[in-house]
């Protein structure tokens, strides 16, 4: 491939480069057009980030209810992180052009999923230590990480980039936080009568959760199992 010449002031200050086409570029094989509109993503990033504060503001009431002291050091840092995503989520809605009112805070998907918010919520005392985790380690955050795959799949592959990014980020750190979170129930769970606890909440909240439709709204009460 021969060289071409940039021109210059003086031969002095000529730059050679290599020739090329667009043929020489490599293809990018996103997709435009994906199942959400810009209107349809800024309302599925406000339910996403309507689920993070609230998780953060949830984890945070109940470190001072925790006893066991492994569990609460290590809930801070699931706390920070899930912090870090709501702010993401923030930034990212005045970029989908959803006005100010919707960028100052979240919104649930609808009121039945508000409502299992605070039934996530609900346990407060020191000795419902299992509730608590159970509740979002086995059913909340699994739910969302399936929620967020999905997005990331079904949405716009170029325009939306920018909410793809944010949500590979944020599921990468999920997937740490059931696994921490998990292990910590396992060995919380010793007897017969605590795994069954752990069971009965987390299929208790898990059918809540399905009969709200999810995060957005949008499950299908069909289906058998959230994840």
């Amino acid at each position: 491939m021969t060289e071409r010449m940039y021109p210059g002031i003086g031969p002095d200050e000529r730059t050679t480069f290599a020739a090329y086409s667009a043929f020489d570029i490599p293809e990018d094989l996103r997709e435009l057009h994906g199942r959400y509109d810009v209107v349809a993503t800024a309302k599925r990033v406000r339910n996403f980030r309507y689920a993070e504060e609230w998780m953060m503001m949830m984890m945070g009431g109940w470190i001072a209810t925790i006893p066991e002291v492994p569990v609460k050091t290590g809930l801070g840092k699931v706390i920070w992180e899930t912090a870090v995503a709501a702010d993401e989520f923030g930034k990212r809605l005045p970029e989908l052009r959803c006005g100010r009112r919707a960028v100052d805070s979240g919104e649930p998907s609808n009121n039945a999923f508000a409502d299992f918010i605070q039934s996530l919520a609900g346990p407060e005392t020191p000795n419902l230590t299992v509730e608590k985790l159970a509740g979002l380690f086995d059913v909340f955050i699994p739910h969302l990480i399936e929620i967020y795959e999905l997005h990331m799949r079904e949405t716009d592959q170029i325009c939306d980039a920018p909410t793809i990014e944010i949500l590979e980020d944020i599921v990468r750190k999920k997937r740490r936080h059931v696994a921490w979170g998990q292990e910590v129930l396992d060995r919380l769970c010793e007897t017969d009568g605590l795994r069954e606890r752990r069971r009965t909440r987390a299929d208790t909240l898990r059918e809540e959760l399905l009969k709200s439709g999810g995060v957005t709204g949008t499950l299908d009460t069909r289906r058998e199992s959230l994840n």
